[in-house]
């Protein structure tokens, strides 16, 4: 499952990070590690962005990153 597919307000664990280093590198400095809880805040119509609940934050990230970010329920 990824965070594209994540339902509304669902609590689950980021388990993996996309391969190419530099978006990685910048989801990390963000807070998306590894093991980090995150649920679904809002999406936007017309495959919009999408933002999460992070670290007591709210986060947006485009959907086709959110496609390449694996998490666990």
């Amino acid at each position: 499952m990824t965070l594209a597919d994540l339902p509304l307000n669902k609590p689950a664990k980021i388990s993996a990070l996309p391969k190419d280093v530099v978006i990685a590198a910048q989801l990390i400095e963000q807070g998306f590690t590894l093991r980090s809880h995150v649920s679904l805040a809002h999406k936007a119509p017309f495959n919009g962005p999408m933002a999460f609940r992070l670290h007591n934050t709210k986060i947006c990230i485009q959907r086709s990153v959110a496609k390449q970010i694996g998490v666990s329920l």
